[in-house]
């Protein structure tokens, strides 16, 4: 995966990124699935093995299928057929207190298929992560400094000039690259090298991660047909998720105060299962959930994305999958501008789309976390009584009303919506009302244009991605969008409903799609200026369409002669 130092290119790279987890991955795969090439910088020579971010959300899910990878994603190794359901327990060998059902890998594709051509899965990070490099390495547009420290970066008006050292040899060198991505995590070195702060709340609770390997505690898992347990019990909270399915598990332990200072990860295990186990520690670790966003996203040609831009508790599985939102906004814009066809604003606009939607994400996800520390826990919980059973009902209650909701969150995962974006038109409508963990299709300008199958496997997002596409009522007239896209380089592609149906979802009789599947623009007639609304749909100010729009004509004849 790496290079030599001698085989490094020394021409300039497009973008650079800094951090190969599974947003610079991201990031990476993005930019190679439109052609552009880059530059991954990262610390490590061999992928992290630590499991986290095994909640694949289903728009996450959309964007891998996308770049060609959703199944190999599906089955790269969590076996597809296990359903991921959660059960709430007093301890392992304890008493129930609640249930969430949950579909399998394979099965929710199938029961998702209305909203979605895909469906959130479980997949832990190392073997996603592998299929990103794999797609990487085959992609061949990506140069991988793995060993290498980014020590520090000096940018102009030009691009970002880096100072990189191979960690092995000690050897310093330059590299130049138009922009700079860091997706360097939560400790980002290059966030505080911008100056930029987080604002929220830091290092709440005490917590451990334990990574172990136990076919006991598989079978105690299997006996109860699930892949995660939520342990409460009068003692201490801890979560237990399953690796591999089988053998292999993650144990979170939730600190409460009493607590000693150090955990012992042993006692912890045994606590957890309400007996002495084979578990055989591989790794454990102690950190603290934050509730932070980054105060700005940007500065000049240097980028946050991922946990470099925010942090969240690990409840509900935002965390990730924010961060693959980040690169895909992200990307498609840095191509747009690289090839010429994205306006002065357009990149402007990454912070103005993502910094909402991860503040919303950061709050839901310390929801979560208040609804899990907030349970009323009575110390007769555990107990074999009259007593007992009257706390665990009350428990199961509390549990239902307020914990199950981290596990239905459909209506975030695929509802959020670009809302003032500046480079969306905003039509003055009211966002539709959902209940909790409900979503509904609908096309405002910077939603997710909704899914609608045009044959058995095609779905209309499998339409989008390469430019902008305009969906539209059959009949209507658009030769004039393809005119103000030539004149202003913007790829258009057009797409007209088959079905009443489709027309219906749509809302409106024209629809212009991005490139990253989120709604541009909207209406039921032609716009009277078709290049305004292309112009500001691309961050161009009215002055570049004016511009091109001019030249228009002497670049055609050029170009035929």
């Amino acid at each position: 995966m790496s290079t030599t130092l001698n085989e490094r290119r020394l021409d300039p790279a497009p973008v650079a990124i800094l951090g190969a987890g599974p947003v610079g991955l991201a990031l990476a795969n993005e930019l190679a699935w439109r052609g552009v090439r880059c530059v991954l910088i990262d610390r490590r020579t061999e992928p992290l093995r630590f499991p986290t971010s095994e909640s694949i959300h289903a728009r996450t899910m959309e964007h891998f299928r996308r770049w060609g990878i959703a199944d190999a994603v599906r089955y790269a190794g969590f076996p597809p057929e296990l359903p991921r359901n959660v059960s709430f327990v007093t301890r392992l060998t304890g008493y129930d207190l609640g249930r969430v059902e949950r579909p399998s890998n394979r099965q929710q594709q199938i029961v998702s298929r209305s909203i979605s051509p895909e469906g959130a899965i479980w997949c832990p990070k190392f073997l996603f992560e592998e299929v990103m490099r794999r797609r990487l390495r085959d992609a061949g547009t990506v140069e991988i400094l793995a060993g290498c420290e980014l020590d520090a970066f000096e940018q102009d008006a030009e691009g970002v000039e880096l100072f990189v050292r191979d960690l092995a040899t000690g050897h310093a060198f330059s590299r130049r690259a138009l922009y700079l991505a860091a997706c360097d995590g939560a400790s980002s070195s290059t966030r505080k090298s911008l100056g930029i702060k987080l604002e929220g709340k830091f290092a709440e609770g005490r917590n451990l991660g334990i990574f172990l390997r136990s076919a006991e505690l598989g079978e105690m898992m299997r006996a109860r047909d699930s892949v995660m347990a939520d342990i409460i019990n009068p003692d201490f909270s801890a979560n237990l998720s399953a690796v591999d399915g089988d053998e292999l598990w993650r144990l979170i332990i939730f600190a409460r105060d009493g607590d000693p200072d150090t955990l012992d990860p042993e006692t912890c295990i045994q606590r957890a299962a309400g007996r002495k186990t084979d578990a055989v520690i591989v790794e454990s670790r102690v950190w603290a959930g934050h509730t932070v966003v980054a105060e700005s996203f940007q500065r000049g040609r240097v980028f946050l994305a991922g946990d470099a831009a925010h942090l969240l508790w690990p409840r509900g599985g935002f965390g990730m999958n924010t961060g693959v939102g980040d690169a895909v906004d992200l990307g498609w814009k840095l191509d747009a501008v690289l090839k010429g066809w994205g306006g002065s604003e357009l990149l402007a606009s990454y912070e103005a789309e993502r910094r909402p939607v991860a503040v919303r994400n950061v709050a839901e996800a310390a929801e979560n976390y208040r609804a899990e520390s907030s349970l009323p826990i009575s110390t007769h919980l555990d107990e074999n009584s009259t007593r007992g059973e009257a706390e665990r009902a009350r428990m199961s209650r509390a549990i239902l009303e307020t914990r199950t909701r981290e596990w239905s969150t459909i209506g975030l995962q695929l509802g959020y919506v670009y809302e003032g974006s500046p480079i969306c038109w905003a039509d003055g409508t009211v966002a539709p009302r959902a209940p909790d963990g409900v979503y509904l299709a609908n096309t405002r300008p910077g939603a997710r244009a909704p899914h609608a199958w045009l044959d058995p496997e095609t779905s209309y997002l499998d339409r989008f991605g390469r430019g902008f596409c305009l969906v539209h009522r059959r009949g209507i007239e658009v030769a004039a969008f393809d005119r103000a896209a030539a004149a202003l380089e913007i790829p258009l592609s057009t797409l007209d409903h088959e079905t009443i149906t489709q027309e219906a979802l749509y809302e409106r009789a024209l629809v212009l799609v991005r490139p990253d599947g989120h709604v541009a623009w909207r209406g039921n007639e032609m716009p009277e200026d078709v290049e305004a609304v292309l112009g500001k749909a691309v961050g161009r100010v009215r002055r570049e369409c004016e511009h091109l729009a001019r030249e228009a004509p002497v670049r055609s004849s050029l170009g035929r002669s």
